[in-house]
């Protein structure tokens, strides 16, 4: 019935010209990449205006600033293309339950919806140091966002509540992410509540994200901190099995990590498509804006 409704619309309002990028899906798909650009900086990868072959083929030749690649798309119409043409009507739905009533819960409904209907975008980790090439980090792609080799569903990780179930499912909820399971030294003395890691770096089960930023980090703390606080411990002194422990608990410390990453991507992405949405909103009604046409050329 919707469709029907917003077929009639579209027909009646595409008759006088518009400038591309004037309609409300067209400015829900340019507000969705800027707040994804904000979601990769939180966690320290490159935004897609720095990435522009994480859109596809297109962009400037690697290691040749200002020389471009013969044939290429520019990188508007490359983010055009990330939404195939049978995904708008899906897209344009979403935009339009907002603008009918706007909410929180609508903003977020139509974040979800652009994230699971991208057909690939990578995103890059910053290098260590400049002339040195990045490797690829978070990857979305057909309704899935991939984080070091684990990869979750969109529906689960843009809802909050569905989220939270997924973390506690997998990692439990207590200081030690069941790792008691993998070996009974790390379940007694939990990482988290460890004094190298709680007090001396800060780093606690729900910033880890946030304040470790590279995979080097992150293993250091594994095997050179919290192996230091192992061996004091009288029932741990034995060096072969802190290291058998440390070996047999860092995939799934590894993962958490991506998680807790993947879910401040997904966050920080949502505040700002929100605030975006509000813009959009008022200049769709000022404006008396068509919900969708006037789109950006695809390849």
């Amino acid at each position: 019935m919707f469709a029907t409704v917003l077929t009639c619309q579209v027909s009646a309002q595409t008759l006088a010209p518009c400038k591309p990028g004037d309609s409300l899906l067209s400015l829900g798909k340019a507000g969705f990449f800027r707040s994804i650009e904000r979601g990769a900086f939180a966690i320290g990868e490159r935004t897609l205006d720095d990435l522009t072959d994480g859109l596809g083929d297109t962009g400037r030749v690697k290691g040749m600033p200002g020389v471009a690649r013969k044939g290429v798309v520019t990188p508007g119409s490359a983010r055009a293309a990330v939404f195939t043409g049978e995904m708008d009507t899906t897209l344009a739905e979403s935009m339009k339950a907002y603008a009918d009533n706007p909410s929180s819960d609508a903003a977020d409904a139509a974040f979800s919806a652009f994230l699971e209907k991208a057909s690939k975008i990578l995103f890059e980790k910053m290098p260590d140091r400049p002339g040195v090439p990045g490797t690829v980090g978070l990857v979305l792609e057909d309704g899935r966002l991939s984080n070091r080799g684990v990869d979750w569903a969109v529906p689960e990780m843009a809802n909050e509540r569905r989220r939270q179930k997924l973390e506690e499912l997998i990692f439990g909820s207590g200081s030690d992410l069941l790792l008691g399971r993998v070996d009974k030294m790390l379940g007694a003395s939990p990482f988290f509540k460890a004094p190298v890691i709680a007090d001396a770096r800060n780093i606690d089960r729900n910033n880890i994200g946030i304040r470790v930023t590279k995979e080097s980090d992150l293993r250091d703390l594994w095997f050179k901190d919290y192996r230091a606080y192992l061996s004091k411990d009288g029932e741990s002194a034995d060096a072969t099995a802190v290291r058998t422990g440390l070996n047999a608990g860092w995939p799934t410390l590894q993962k958490y990590w991506g998680f807790k990453r993947t879910e401040i991507f997904v966050t920080r992405g949502q505040v700002a498509f929100g605030l975006e949405m509000r813009e959009i909103y008022s200049r769709y009604n000022r404006e008396d804006l068509p919900v969708v046409g006037c789109e950006l050329a695809r390849r």
